[in-house]
């Protein structure tokens, strides 16, 4: 089973080489690596040559700098592989990453495998981070896949961590110029699917890097998440209506997450707010009604109650 592995590139140097070291160096050989870099201004186009001299699985595509959808979309677009992966370039993956993930598909003819993930600290390698025990236990959905995504944590909204069928994105494609840019994708990926393979394997090392566009400062583009949500939610609504009430569930949680940005950035004035205030009028009760943290429930009824008072809190705190 071919796989290609998709990575997109951008101003990443301090941590690309560990990134590109840790594919490399996989249980699992039968690949290719698809370096994407769009239009670093450092030295990560001059680290992917250098790697790709030395192994000929890798191949360079440099692209203007378009975003991180445009680079995955690039990278799709270049893969030969039946299958593929998407690895972040300040991330990287445990030695038999790919080897579970490949295992899912074959042994249950799935079109999406699932793994889990570990954090590590920005200065973390390979070689400093703790390697869990290798578990590998498999759980197989069809016609509960999309529950599973909707009301558990095993399935990410992430693009990473999984093995998709190339022919799943056919007609997908990641948004350019989102933020965010999963939320439009994953649970497309996931209805399109046949089954979806989960395993516990921690497989994937995700890096909390300050600098990563998830940790930016308040920006209106923070609202694509919740508009992710929406557009997720209508497809809900219509495909699984039993399962409607999640949706309206994540759309209150992408909401929380924008008006936490607001006030760490004190961001107190701006008509987002009132988008965002009509958005908990008619969805909050969905989010305090189904499994969700007492914490995340009461910041809830504060911003249903007044979305300014809510983020003049959040920038009282902080």
């Amino acid at each position: 089973m071919f796989v290609s592995v998709i990575v997109p590139i951008y101003n990443v140097e301090e941590y690309l080489p560990n990134c590109i070291r840790s594919i490399l160096s996989q249980t699992y050989s039968d690949f290719e690596l698809i370096l994407v870099d769009d239009g670093s201004l450092d030295s990560s186009y001059s680290i992917c040559e250098s790697y790709a001299k030395i192994d000929s699985r890798i191949k360079v595509v440099h692209q203007n700098n378009a975003g991180l959808s445009a680079a995955r979309n690039t990278g799709i677009e270049n893969a030969k592989g039946e299958y593929l992966t998407f690895i972040d370039s300040d991330d990287f993956v445990q030695s038999c990453y790919l080897e579970v993930l490949v295992k899912g598909c074959k042994e249950y003819q799935a079109d999406l495998s699932v793994c889990s993930f570990i954090r590590c600290l920005s200065n973390d390698t390979i070689d400093s981070v703790r390697i869990p025990p290798r578990i590998e236990n498999f759980d197989v959905f069809s016609d509960e896949r999309m529950k599973v995504f909707l009301t558990t944590q095993r399935v990410r909204t992430s693009a990473w961590a999984k093995l998709y069928r190339k022919s799943l994105f056919d007609t997908l494609r990641f948004p350019v110029g989102k933020y965010n840019e999963d939320e439009f994708t994953t649970y497309l990926a996931i209805h399109l699917a046949n089954k979806v393979v989960i395993s516990n394997y921690k497989g994937y090392v995700y890096r909390y890097n300050k600098k990563s566009i998830m940790n930016e400062s308040f920006s209106p583009k923070k609202m694509h998440g919740v508009e992710g949500c929406l557009k997720r939610m209508t497809f809900i609504e219509k495909e699984y209506p039993e399962l409607k009430k999640y949706a309206y569930r994540a759309v209150i949680y992408a909401c929380n997450q924008v008006v936490l940005s607001m006030g760490r950035s004190k961001v107190t004035d701006t008509p987002l707010l009132e988008q965002i205030q009509l958005i908990y009028r008619k969805y909050t009760w969905y989010y305090i009604t189904t499994r969700s943290a007492v914490l995340g429930k009461f910041f809830s009824l504060l911003s249903f109650i007044s979305v300014r008072f809510a983020v003049k809190i959040v920038a009282w705190l902080r």
